[in-house]
């Protein structure tokens, strides 16, 4: 299963769990109170986790999908050089802690190989390389991953995306490293109080920070695949600006979908159609976006009824 798709269920699945009777406290207090009190700290850890698993193996599928054959090792940032080899390094020796005795020679000798004919070819780079160093994900993990794929000011080109998803956060990195000390005091004090609101904006927080991360990273590793490396040489590094965007969303009134145009608010000049087709089905109208994007070098993200991002296609 893909990280998107690993992604995409694993939030529903915490939705579902998050709106359980079970997990809501009741009037007057009394047992079943005390029972949700004692399971809501134990989400807040499965809802960081979600974030930083997916994080770390999205961008371990991008870097086996440097797909250009005339793309070479020294036409990478000097951060991702790093990153793909000493980075790789330390990421191999701290996972290779958490291996069994008897495994630890196999497990190390075949995941050396990817750092190992790094400069030789980059079309299947380590996936250790990022975030692996330590248990857990911190901010600077995020922030250097995109950097090191040519992305200008990460977590302010994720905070703005996130408004144009229509997911809006006054600031992904604030809203992480809350999920992130939630998370930390959820799983190591027994009288952590997490009441159930939090944890369903935490998940709503997730997906736009999943989904922003996702759309620059993809973007980036488009970029590379024309070996037009972000941030290296002449090309320019990457904004949110660089991201065009792409919907399929219902209407309500007919029951259609539609395929539309994002409208960037002004000086962005007014699109004079901004749908381009509609269709009956929802799945008619995701298979020609595909398309669509994909000539245009633009991302798809298809909306619920409530105007929610249910999945995303990248070119």
């Amino acid at each position: 299963m893909s990280a998107r798709n690993a992604l995409l269920a694993t939030l529903k699945i915490l939705k579902d769990c998050i709106g359980d009777t079970a997990l809501i406290d009741m009037a007057p207090s009394g047992a079943n109170n005390q029972r949700a009190a004692m399971l809501r700290p134990g989400l807040a850890v499965l809802i960081f986790s979600t974030i930083e698993t997916f994080i770390r193996e999205r961008t371990g599928e991008v870097l086996g999908q440097l797909t250009n054959k005339q793309l070479k090792f020294s036409d990478l940032s000097p951060d991702l050089q790093r990153a793909t080899t000493l980075g790789a390094i330390e990421g191999l020796r701290f996972r290779l802690k958490l291996q069994a005795p008897a495994d630890k020679v196999p497990w190390l000798v075949t995941n050396l190989s990817p750092v190992a004919s790094a400069m030789q070819s980059i079309h299947q780079l380590s996936t250790f390389s990022f975030g692996y160093a330590a248990s857990n994900l911190v901010e600077d993990d995020v922030h250097e991953i995109l950097k090191a794929f040519g992305v200008d000011s990460p977590w302010m080109q994720m905070t703005q995306l996130t408004h144009r998803v229509g997911l809006a956060l006054p600031s992904c990195k604030t809203e992480f490293q809350a999920i992130k000390r939630r998370r930390h005091a959820s799983a190591h004090a027994l009288t952590s109080q997490v009441p159930q609101s939090d944890l369903m904006n935490s998940l709503r927080s997730s997906l736009a920070m999943c989904l922003t991360f996702d759309l620059l990273l993809s973007h980036c590793l488009g970029m590379h695949n024309l070996k037009k490396v972000p941030n290296v040489g002449s090309t320019a590094s990457i904004k949110n600006s660089d991201i065009n965007l792409v919907f399929v969303q219902p209407h309500l009134t007919t029951k259609k979908f539609g395929l539309r145009r994002e409208q960037l608010p002004p000086p962005s000049p007014v699109l004079s159609r901004p749908t381009v087709r509609v269709f009956a089905a929802e799945d008619m109208a995701v298979i020609y976006g595909k398309q669509y994007v994909s000539k245009r070098k633009s991302h798809l993200v298809v909306l619920d009824s409530t105007f929610t991002p249910t999945k995303w296609i990248t070119w």
